[in-house]
């Protein structure tokens, strides 16, 4: 069993997940606020690289234990294209709102899918520790 051992399994998905649900309400919800009141254009949408470093922390935090116990590639794809997406959205089109906003969608989408694999994974993993 100490091969799978991965104590903290389930705080890092659950914070990975809350986080890309935050994400996701963040991008459907600017756009409402920018039609509202342009100034808030400049302090909403400076968050994604605010976001991208919490996105990061906490799949270093998840994924690399994860990873180190159950060997999904798969996982570890969905979560560097997630993150990738974030970055790209945060950094490469911050000129085009529509973009940015449908980019972080998309990543924060994969991410949250990412988790959710992470954890089935490792629950798996834990209830049948010689499966492998």
């Amino acid at each position: 069993m100490a091969e799978h051992s991965h104590p903290h399994a389930d705080p890092p998905d659950t914070v990975g997940q809350i986080l890309s649900a935050v994400c996701a309400v963040h991008c459907v919800t600017t756009p409402i606020f920018v039609a509202m009141a342009p100034a808030a254009a400049s302090v909403l949408g400076g968050a994604h690289p605010v976001l991208l470093v919490l996105v990061i922390g906490v799949a270093l935090w998840s994924f690399i234990p994860g990873f180190r116990c159950h060997h999904s590639k798969l996982v570890a794809a969905l979560a560097l294209s997630g993150v990738t997406l974030l970055a790209v959205a945060a950094f490469a089109v911050p000129n085009n709102f529509a973009l940015e906003t449908g980019l972080s969608l998309v990543g924060a989408t994969v991410m949250m899918l990412a988790h959710w694999m992470n954890r089935k994974l490792l629950r798996e993993a834990h209830a049948h520790p010689h499966a492998h």
